[in-house]
């Protein structure tokens, strides 16, 4: 660790910020937690120029952890702060020097390497936080209720697409397909109902075709006409990586050329909507009015991102 601290302020002297002028700020510690802990310190604090090195049981250390709230912590939650704090357990310091066991036996194995790291013990590795999802959702409350099957016809099969791109995203395939739909749950004056159907889909698969057709058919299953819904869902359930996936006989199977074939059209899907904006190419049309998508009335203007919303000056 003694050569990064040395060398952080160089590596910063040389970074973005010398040629843009954007803020970089270098945290150096001997575990990850530790490190984005440092890294907030080096951004909050102009003494530290722009660099924090904390060891793991150096005075300084000790102090910082004992000023900052438990939910700054990496990776902990709200929810697990108001538990934590029932358990006396208020700042990073006070979960440091927790019993591991215990943080354990109430909170997971997840919250214990977070202990661990706090004491400078690097357990959290690149594969734990990169591992590869089981299962994917993609869903949204609608822009307004609807009871139209129509307009939750096109709300799935944008949801099941989003989801399949994802699945492509992570080189995995899904083995079956979740619809789920919600009324208002907050309308007691409504009718409510809350349904959702898996459906095993034919074979293992990332094709958006395959995955829409399935989950359109269990749209069809759950549907109630009558009712408003505020929300649907798609979740790609039960998933494999698609190189290591053991074939089973009694699915259908698919033949190479029809394999290649599926890859190629997903893949030029995938490409043209990362080069010219997601939605370029979809399966099925697009209604301009659309009930079910969100309105973003109040959509704060992105300038950094988008250049048809950089901001204009006028001079003289």
């Amino acid at each position: 660790m003694g050569s990064l601290a040395r060398g952080a302020p160089a590596l910063r002297a040389g970074s973005s910020h010398r040629c843009t002028g954007i803020p970089v700020s270098i945290g150096v510690a001997p575990s990850r937690t530790l490190a984005k802990v440092a890294t907030g310190i080096a951004k909050k604090q102009p003494a530290y120029g722009g660099v924090c090195v904390l060891e793991a049981d150096h005075p300084a250390t000790r102090a910082h952890l004992g000023r900052m709230p438990v939910t700054d912590v990496w990776g902990v939650a709200s929810r697990t702060g108001e538990k934590l704090a029932r358990l006396r357990i208020h700042t990073a310091l006070d979960l440091r020097e927790a019993n591991p066991s215990e943080i354990r036996r109430r909170f997971g194995i997840v919250l214990e390497r977070t202990l661990w790291e706090l004491r400078g013990q690097d357990v959290i590795r690149l594969d734990d936080i990169d591992q590869k999802r089981q299962n994917i959702m993609t869903s949204r409350t609608f822009g307004s209720t609807t009871g139209r099957l129509e307009d939750l016809r096109e709300a799935v099969r944008s949801h099941a697409q989003a989801g399949a791109e994802k699945v492509r995203r992570q080189q995995s395939v899904a083995r079956a397909v979740m619809v789920f739909l919600s009324t208002p749950r907050f309308r007691s004056d409504l009718p409510q109902d809350f349904p959702s159907l898996p459906l095993t889909l034919p074979r293992p698969t990332d094709d958006s075709r395959l995955i829409v057709a399935a989950a359109q058919r269990a749209l069809e299953a759950i549907y109630r006409p009558g009712l408003l819904y505020a929300k649907a869902g798609v979740m790609m359930v039960d998933l494999a990586d698609r190189e290591g996936m053991q074939l089973d006989w009694l699915e259908g199977q698919q033949t190479e050329a029809e394999r290649q074939q599926s890859a190629k059209v997903m893949g030029v899907m995938d490409a043209l909507n990362r080069e010219f904006g997601r939605g370029t190419v979809t399966l099925g049309g697009r209604r301009q009015d659309e009930r079910w998508r969100q309105r973003h009335a109040r959509q704060t203007p992105r300038f950094l991102t988008s250049w048809d919303e950089l901001p204009s000056v006028r001079m003289g």
